[in-house]
């Protein structure tokens, strides 16, 4: 609840203070840019992530086959944020010229990104214990988690292509998993 605030505070100054034009000698096209410009696919920290879904080959009603396939897109999952992490906030953050707003933001991301590899933890412990109730939880936690740095990306950033990429395969993948254990019952 607290971070949820802190994020409505980060983007209700933000929008006050460009709206009224109180900020720093930043130009205001600033803010639909992220801090490195529009990097070259070459060039982009996170061009190396692969996003591809993991083989979807699973036999639904089949517990082995979904708790298989499930721990499978979580742990690819996990790898991925983890990287992605490396490559791309901390990177940003690290970054001299990211101004005030971006960098809370960015550490806004950096937080739930964490919460959201905890989640995937969960939810790999969950399914190995056959509770599916609780990743159902787990995952709806890792979506709120993801959603709530993309707002305040677009807010910030405008449309970042690292980030809304990144945030699409995540999705993809938790609703994959959701939809896979839907079926089961704790």
């Amino acid at each position: 609840m607290a971070l949820h605030n802190q994020v409505l505070l980060v983007i209700s100054l933000s929008f006050l203070i460009f709206q009224f034009n109180i900020a720093s000698p930043i130009p205001i096209s600033y803010i639909s840019l992220s801090p490195y410009g529009s990097p070259s696919p070459s060039q982009s920290p996170s061009s190396s992530l692969n996003y591809e879904m993991p083989d979807g080959n699973v036999r639904l009603g089949d517990k082995d086959s979904v708790n298989k396939y499930v721990d499978s897109l979580m742990l690819t999952s996990l790898e991925k944020t983890q990287q992605f992490l490396i490559n791309v906030v901390e990177k940003r953050l690290s970054n001299p010229s990211t101004d005030a707003f971006a960098k809370d933001c960015l550490l806004v991301c950096k937080e739930v990104y964490e919460n959201a590899v905890d989640s995937m933890k969960k939810t790999i412990v969950d399914i190995k214990n056959g509770a599916y109730y609780s990743a159902n939880v787990d995952l709806s936690a890792l979506s709120t988690d993801l959603e709530t740095c993309q707002d305040c990306v677009k807010e910030i950033f405008g449309n970042d292509k690292e980030f809304t990429t990144f945030y699409d395969w995540e999705r993809k993948v938790t609703v994959d998993a959701m939809e896979k254990i839907v079926g089961f019952s704790s």
